[in-house]
């Protein structure tokens, strides 16, 4: 979406430097570290692991397992120093990419199983160590539950972070035997830190806003920095990100079970979709979909009709301003049109992002087919060429390629080829570096007519050893296959058929 730029004043400049500077000094000397160390990953485990996982039914003891190679991935990648990864709540609330309020929590979740209440006023220290590596939690809730629900052996309260940190800056050098003894986490630290770089990896935001309040994990960053301005703070994003990349078994299990859901939102408002009633139902039956399902949204739904009616208005939205106006209208669909909706459940904060078409009357036109099948055609292409070693742009280039050939289409081509998805429906990643076993991602394209009917498609594939494996195929794609999902009524005919408002009985 295209923002709204604001008129750049003299005055206006003076904040912005201003806030840079605000931000620089909060922040420390951020540098960059030598690259992660390579990490124990096997797709074919993961994925085997996957298919024998219950995601509705989780195994508590599985799970902590789980949680517990996360982390030791962590330890095996990183270079040196230690990292600390705080819990954060939604402190700036417009970012660039972030789509659901816990997106800044992800990485915390991530490697702790924590998330809501539980993760309130916590971090996560993680410390390599010859001798053993440390992995202390440090929370505002129960130690002793939280110690139970996360399998960490080392939980303590949140007010015991400053504490541990004020010793462990201390030189170790200068460390007595008795407090080695007596202070065992930061002496490990302060050891780690003695010997290499004095380095730790902290968490800041993948996308900040520098007109927003600022996170209040940067006081801590910045009074370490004051106290041991050796210490080099990093982003935990070096480490944490080649991680994320590649799916365990959790990851996948979640991730096609978000798609099966979302599969099942698409169909049921697709099949509702007739003229009179209005983009808002439609999504709103996707939405409700979700949610029965356990779901949450994975971002804002969108249901348009296409082409525009005349009566629909288009509100540009800023930037980062997705949640705050509907992707959709409440004005009537109308007859002859086409329905798009790009949407995503999130299950168990893994979200999917699917997009589909479909013909408002049951029936493609001979014009609305020949451009949907161009589209497809230039899906399934891409699809097919995803593997291990494939990049982003060769992709791009090959979408760009068939969409001209296809009749010039490519100069309406709205998109870059996709994007990864995970914990995020715009998920950590590369996209510069080949693609590896374990991958998943949303590729997404299509045919934008000026005044015309707008035919993109999205579909969630991951990439295997051998190829990819097309998670959302089975949601109805090919245009018969489509047709056929709209001569079906929906489950919610009879309720979107009652008049509103209701009779009055007397």
């Amino acid at each position: 979406m295209r923002g709204l730029s604001p008129r750049f004043t003299p005055a206006a400049g003076l904040l912005f430097l201003a806030t840079l500077t605000s931000v620089a000094s909060a922040q420390g000397a951020k540098t960059s570290g030598p690259a992660p160390k390579p990490f124990s990953y096997n797709y074919t485990v993961e994925t085997k692991a996957a298919a024998a996982m219950d995601v509705s039914h989780l195994d508590p003891v599985q799970m902590r397992a789980i949680y517990a190679a996360r982390r030791k991935r962590v330890l095996e990648s990183m270079p040196e120093g230690a990292m600390l990864i705080f819990s954060v709540d939604e402190n700036q609330p417009r970012h660039l990419e972030y789509q659901v309020p816990q997106s800044e929590n992800h990485d915390f979740e991530f490697l702790t199983g924590l998330a809501g209440l539980d993760s309130y006023d916590s971090a996560l220290l993680i410390i390599p160590a010859e001798d053993g590596p440390r992995v202390v939690l440090y929370t505002s809730g129960n130690p002793e539950a939280i110690k139970v629900a996360t399998g960490i052996e080392d939980v303590r309260a949140y007010a015991k972070m400053e504490e541990d940190f004020s010793i462990a800056i201390t030189t170790y050098r200068d460390w007595r035997i008795t407090q080695i003894r007596r202070w065992p986490v930061p002496a490990a630290l302060a050891k780690q830190w003695s010997s290499g770089a004095r380095a730790l990896y902290v968490n800041y935001p993948r996308f900040p806003r520098l007109g927003q309040p600022e996170p209040t994990r940067f006081a801590f960053f910045a009074t370490l920095q004051h106290y041991s301005p050796a210490l080099q703070l990093r982003d935990s994003a070096e480490v944490m990100d080649p991680i994320r990349e590649l799916h365990d078994a959790y990851d996948l299990a979640c991730l096609r079970r978000a798609v099966q859901i979302t599969g099942d939102g698409i169909v049921e408002g697709m099949r509702l979709a007739r003229p009179g009633l209005t983009e808002s139902q439609i999504m709103e039956v996707l939405d409700f979909v979700y949610r029965y399902h356990g779901a949450t949204l994975g971002f804002p739904t969108e249901a348009q009709e296409t082409p525009i009616p005349p009566q629909r208005v288009i509100r540009q939205v800023p930037e980062g301003y997705i949640a705050f106006v509907s992707r959709s209208a409440d004005v009537p669909i109308v007859a002859g049109g086409v329905m798009h909706v790009d949407t995503g459940a999130s299950f168990l904060d893994h979200s999917s992002d699917i997009q589909r078409i479909a013909p408002v009357d049951g029936h493609f036109t001979p014009e609305q087919r020949k451009v949907y099948e161009a589209a497809l055609k230039v899906q399934k292409s891409v699809i097919e060429a995803i593997k291990p070693g494939a990049k982003w742009w060769d992709l791009h280039n090959l979408a760009v390629k068939i969409l001209h050939d296809e009749g010039g289409y490519d100069q309406y081509y709205k998109y870059g080829i996709g994007h990864f998805v995970g914990m995020e429906v715009h998920d950590e990643g590369d996209y510069e570096k080949p693609m590896l076993p374990g991958m998943a991602m949303a590729i997404e394209q299509g045919v934008v007519l000026p005044g015309g009917v707008h035919m993109q498609l999205e579909d969630n594939v991951i990439v295997t050893e051998t190829g990819h494996d097309w998670v959302s195929q089975s949601i109805p794609i090919e245009p018969d296959d489509v047709e056929k999902m709209m001569q079906t009524s929906s489950s919610f005919v009879g309720f979107a058929s009652k008049p509103w408002p209701p009779a009055v009985v007397k």
